[in-house]
Parts: structure tokens; C-alpha cells; sequence
């Protein structure tokens, strides 16, 4: 491991920690001052069922982004949020334009200045969200532009898959029929398709270099 790894590593559970705090300590003081408490034995069934839903998330992100990402911009991803909609896109394309291969230093270094930018961006414009709230409303609430709202994540996936399909096409097909299947075919839920989706692509495509069939 780098220096540059051990320092990302080091500060990113620091403040990674201080944001755990920071984010349990309104709900906590607010409990505390007013007697409040939740009742655990009437939300903990909605409580396990969350768990158990993005625990295949969890782990299909820890196994697939990391290595794509680097340590430095994958805390800061995970600190600042909208991981697969806007972070993963930014990183990406920043390592693609410069032409850096990812899972390295530079590629770690890079990521982490979009990652960067990209959460500046958004709590600016959130910002302005929130003064501009109001006069937009009936704006952005128009039947006209309601469809293009809806389908704003499959637009920016589709447009990304694309770049990162072509890279290598066998692969690729291989992943997408996998997946295919495994949604329409075995009725399987979409995030367990998503885990397992990942983890036999990495198999196959470890299969077909040993085979000759794609050369990197």
C-alpha cells in the first residue's frame, strides 16, 4: 500500500467517523431533550428488512467500485452520497477524458478531484434548489417535463454503460445476458441479480483470458 493509500485510508475513517456522529447526534440530543424514544419493538421487523435489502447493495458496491474508484473518492462518495447517479458517473468520466487507466495512483488521484468537484457542485446547487423551491414548483411539477424527471438515472447509466461497454464487448455481452436472464427469466430480485451478476462476470472473464479469448 502507498503512502498516498495509507493517508486517504487514515482520513477517510476519520471523517467518515465524524460524519456517523454528526449525522446520529440530531436524532439522539432531540430524544434526550424531549423523552422521545423510538419503539423498537414495532420498528425493528422495517429495520431488519432494510438490512437485508441493501445488505446485496452493500456488498455489490464494496466489490465493484473499490477497484474502480480508490480508496480517497470512494469515503468521500460515501460521506456526501448519490453514489451510482452522479459520484461513480463523474469518476469515471474524469478518468476517461484523461485517458488514466483506472486502479491506479494517478486514476486513485483523479477520482478523488471529481468526487471533489462533483459534491461542491451539488451542494451549490442544492442550495439554489432551495431558494428557487418555490417559484419552480409549478415549473417542474408540469406533465410535460414529468417523464424526463422520472428516467434522469437510466439516462445517465445508459449513456456511461455505452462508453464502458465498448471497452471490452465480450465481457460485457456476457454480463448483460447474465443479468437479463436472471431478471426476466429466473424472476430473481434486481439487487441479488446485481451481486451475483458481478461476481460471475469476474469468473468468466477471468475464464476467457486464461482461454485466449480477450487479451487483458
Amino acid at each position: 500500500m502507498t503512502d498516498f493509500e495509507k493517508k486517504m485510508h487514515h482520513d477517510g475513517r476519520l471523517y467518515g467517523t465524524a460524519m456517523l456522529l454528526a449525522i446520529c447526534a440530531f436524532p439522539l440530543f432531540a430524544s434526550i431533550k424531549y423523552g422521545i424514544w423510538p419503539n423498537f419493538g414495532v420498528i425493528w421487523p422495517g429495520v431488519l428488512t432494510m438490512w437485508i435489502l441493501m445488505a446485496s447493495y452493500v456488498l455489490s458496491e464494496m466489490i465493484a467500485f473499490p477497484p474502480v474508484l480508490g480508496p480517497g473518492s470512494l469515503y468521500l462518495t460515501y460521506i456526501t452520497g448519490n453514489l451510482q447517479n452522479q459520484k461513480i458517473p463523474c469518476a469515471l468520466s474524469a478518468m476517461s477524458i484523461a485517458g488514466i487507466e483506472s486502479g491506479t495512483e494517478k486514476a486513485n488521484a483523479v477520482s478523488v478531484v471529481a468526487v471533489a468537484v462533483s459534491s461542491i457542485t451539488t451542494t451549490v446547487i442544492i442550495a439554489l434548489g432551495i431558494l428557487l423551491m418555490a417559484p419552480l414548483t409549478p415549473v417542474l411539477n408540469s406533465p410535460v417535463l414529468a417523464p424526463a424527471f422520472a428516467n434522469v438515472v437510466p439516462a445517465i447509466f445508459g449513456a456511461l454503460a455505452g462508453l464502458w461497454l465498448l471497452k471490452e464487448p465480450k465481457v460485457s455481452l456476457v454480463s448483460v445476458i447474465l443479468c437479463v436472464l436472471g431478471v426476466m427469466v429466473f424472476k430473481i430480485d434486481l439487487q441479488w441479480v446485481l451481486l451475483g451478476g458481478i461476481l460471475l462476470t469476474v469468473v468468466i472473464a477471468r475464464v476467457m483470458y486464461q482461454s485466449g479469448i480477450i487479451k487483458k
